[in-house]
């Protein structure tokens, strides 16, 4: 989904994604209080737990609702103001496995767009370590289009890497569909350990030589 890289003051922490989990549960237990004993009944800690898993699933709908929609809006500008492969680079997509190269479109921006302007959803694409300090978005796709950072270098393991992400979302049945996928898989695994990003970075290997 992302090609991020961090600033060196930010090398060697934890994976940003993984606190997805615990930021997602702080977030779900901010003013509960607890009893004055210091021992729970079994049906209070039941409850409780109902309570985060009711909390992280609205979290987790709101953001992936309004992110979808937002993300296709950039998907059709992209589309309309992007430039087109050229040959061996709509060669290099076919050869990934997309089944409509003609389709797909580069985008070159100052800044890869998130938006920020929703508190809640920035507030999430900073705990999913999507945008924040020490972090800079080289690459990303929304559907057909690709966008890149000007001044990041798109050889052909990065461009192949990228357009992986655009046939994983060409495979399947929505961009909804994707990243809820993309999304589970972050909470789930981490961005390093995801299958989608695997299989992205299996392709920069692949065309690095």
């Amino acid at each position: 989904m992302q090609h991020i890289s961090t600033h060196p003051a930010f090398a060697g922490r934890p994976e940003r994604h993984s606190v997805l989990r615990q930021a997602i549960m702080v977030a779900a237990l901010v003013g509960c209080t607890l009893p004055p004993s210091a021992t729970l009944l079994a049906a209070e800690v039941q409850a409780g737990q109902k309570a985060v898993s009711a909390n992280q699933e609205e979290f987790l709908s709101k953001f992936m609702a309004y992110y979808v929609k937002w993300a296709e809006e950039i998907e059709a500008r992209g589309q309309a103001t992007g430039i087109p492969l050229d040959p061996d680079q709509a060669r290099l997509a076919a050869e990934i496995g997309i089944k409509h190269p003609e389709k797909v479109r580069l985008v070159f921006v100052d800044e890869i767009p998130f938006p920020t302007e929703n508190p809640e959803i920035k507030l999430a694409g900073e705990t999913f370590g999507f945008i924040g300090p020490g972090i800079v978005n080289n690459a990303q796709a929304f559907g057909y289009t690709i966008w890149v950072r000007k001044g990041f270098t798109l050889d052909q393991p990065r461009l192949a890497h990228e357009l992986v992400h655009v046939w994983q979302i060409e495979r399947s049945t929505s961009f909804a569909a994707y990243a809820g996928q993309y999304v589970s898989e972050l909470i789930q695994h981490g961005h390093d350990k995801s299958p989608l990003e695997l299989e992205a970075y299996e392709a920069n290997r692949r065309y690095a030589g």
